[in-house]
């Protein structure tokens, strides 16, 4: 699959890049959500992953944007974040998108993206 990976956090976001890219996907990663919205129409990512806390546009932000942009219209996304449950509430998260929380727990990432290749027919582990 082709992942569109959004996390301000330089060495998560490394972290992040080199593990999905072992899962055998590829991933584009950017430091906000508004790089994220800009890239989308070149990468035409399969999965958005993205952090909650970022500068210049949120990941909550970026997920109400992503069904009205029509480049990212669809595309399944997993939220990885730090944030408290509170801040997840109050951003009105749909739940339909899954939330691993940070510290990663790096079986259940992998299983979410799992899961979302499934569903959607996606290449990759």
């Amino acid at each position: 699959m082709k992942i569109l990976l959004a996390e301000d956090d330089e060495p998560v976001r490394e972290l992040l890049t080199a593990f999905m890219s072992d899962l055998g996907h590829e991933v584009v990663s950017v430091e906000n959500g508004q790089e994220l919205v800009k890239l989308a129409l070149d990468v035409r990512p399969d999965l958005v992953v993205t952090d909650m806390h970022m500068p210049e546009m949120t990941g909550d932000s970026m997920i109400s944007m992503i069904d009205m942009y029509p480049p990212l219209a669809g595309v399944p996304v997993i939220m990885v974040t730090g944030a408290s449950k509170m801040e997840l509430d109050e951003a009105c998260i749909p739940p339909e998108i899954p939330v691993i929380a940070k510290p990663v727990d790096f079986s259940k990432l992998a299983a979410e993206i799992l899961k979302i290749a499934e569903r959607t027919g996606g290449a990759g582990a």
